[in-house]
């Protein structure tokens, strides 16, 4: 009993479309694993910036030598680190990435941006800082864009973060947080004309 040209052709062909089938089902499941794999180390990658971002501003303190001082796009706080005080700044590059620069207490006072320098996360598109303070005027709580050590000499009572960046193609996804700093003061100065 043999078979014929025909019956071998139709059986590699019904073989054939099996593995074309299984390959491709196994090929997009591998495929979906690695698209929701990468969203999660991402995800959880940006957790742990914004968790060591917000255990240094809750640890910030006021520091002659180093003021609060924060922008719409840039921060940069007084803290301890390995012992000693620093400058710490927080910022986007000019190649969206994420940063963190240390200064140490005597680089502060030389010209020009020094220290360590650590790329964070890649493809950022936007960061936004806002600052809490209270207003002598009203009693109320507001925001604002700019802590700018001439206006204001104390810290603020809180600081928002909004980072944006690229997700899928075509799609930015958005991360806000709010910190609150327990020895933040945050008056807003008003100078009384008389």
């Amino acid at each position: 009993m043999g078979f014929t040209l025909v019956e071998l052709i139709i059986s590699g062909a019904i073989i054939f479309l099996i593995s074309v089938t299984v390959y491709s089902v196994f090929s997009s499941g591998i495929n979906v694993w690695k698209k929701a794999n990468q969203a999660k180390s991402k995800g959880y990658g940006l957790r742990l910036i914004a968790d060591k971002l917000s255990m240094e501003l809750r640890n910030t303190f006021k520091f002659s030598s180093i003021p609060f001082e924060g922008t719409e796009d840039s921060i940069s706080f007084a803290a301890l680190v390995d012992n000693g005080v620093s400058r710490t700044s927080y910022f986007i590059n000019e190649d969206n990435v994420f940063c963190r620069r240390l200064q140490s207490y005597a680089d502060v006072f030389k010209k020009g941006e020094s220290g360590n320098y650590d790329l964070l996360f890649f493809g950022a598109k936007k960061l936004k800082f806002s600052y809490c303070y209270l207003d002598n005027a009203t009693g109320d709580y507001e925001w604002k864009d700019e802590w700018i050590k001439e206006e204001q000499d104390t810290i603020p009572q809180a600081v928002k973060i909004e980072l944006t960046f690229e997700g899928k193609p075509e799609e930015e996804l958005k991360f806000t947080k709010t910190v609150f700093i327990p020895i933040g003061t945050g008056e807003q100065r008003i100078e009384l004309i008389q």
